[in-house]
């Protein structure tokens, strides 16, 4: 019998019976995990007291072939993101993100950038003392973080050149996220000035004097580009952004 170490943040739970535990994991090595953790809620054991949504430890794990659970033997806590559970904003944000993993990436298919890209996020809005205000650098970690996830699942939006002077200008998420000039029937609207944030991410050099709102309007096209790949719109997704034209 192997035994893994790794470390994850838990993405997903539910109680499996009234010891034990079945969990969604996002781990740097192995990617997405579902496993069960046997004796979990037991006050004694390997599990630092339960496995909770959003937190980041240290893992043991053992994966058996043609089983679709692995078996969790050990959660030793290194990070619970205070904020998450303090803040409501914070929450969304760390709710849709753990969200959109789970969604976008398949088991045991390793991203070890979407793993870094999801505990900078977390960090980002979890940190700080209970109550703190969540600030609008949290609309450019989210930008990031939702740009690192669709390049990671292959579905970086292709983009491309708006005419000059224009102001308005069309996205196409059924042509790969790919700009056009004229309307089509599955294209969406956009300002030139979103899809200019966009493109700064595409080469790495977004602006950190960008207008706000042009991040947060680049931050809803992002999530309506995912809902539209997933062909569904998560309860995470609506709670953050809300309805999503």
């Amino acid at each position: 019998m192997d035994f893994e170490e790794d470390e994850a943040v838990c993405i997903r739970h539910w109680d499996f019976s009234e010891t034990s535990q079945t969990v969604g994991l996002f781990s740097r090595a192995r990617g997405f995990i579902r496993a069960i953790a046997k004796g979990s809620r037991r006050e004694r054991g390997g599990f630092s007291g339960g496995v909770d949504l959003l937190t980041r430890a240290t893992i043991t794990i053992i994966i058996k072939p043609g089983v679709d659970l692995a078996t969790l033997t050990n959660w030793s806590m290194l990070e619970n993101f205070p904020n998450t559970r303090s803040d409501m904003q914070a929450n969304k944000i760390a709710y849709f993100a753990a969200d959109i993993v789970g969604r976008l990436f398949e088991a045991h298919d390793p991203h070890p950038n979407m793993y870094g890209a999801l505990v900078h996020l977390l960090r980002h809005v979890g940190s700080g003392s209970e109550g703190e205000t969540i600030n609008s650098n949290n609309e450019f970690r989210l930008l990031e973080f939702q740009w690192i996830a669709l390049c990671e699942a292959g579905l970086q939006p292709i983009l491309g050149n708006s005419q000059p002077g224009s102001e308005v200008i069309y996205f196409d998420p059924r042509d790969g996220g790919r700009v056009v000039e004229n309307q089509t029937p599955t294209s969406w609207r956009a300002r030139v000035t979103t899809i200019t944030v966009l493109d700064g991410l595409r080469v790495g050099a977004i602006d950190p004097t960008t207008n706000l709102e042009s991040v947060v309007r680049a931050n809803r096209l992002l999530a309506a580009y995912i809902r539209d790949t997933i062909g569904e719109e998560p309860f995470t997704m609506r709670s953050l952004f809300g309805a999503l034209t």
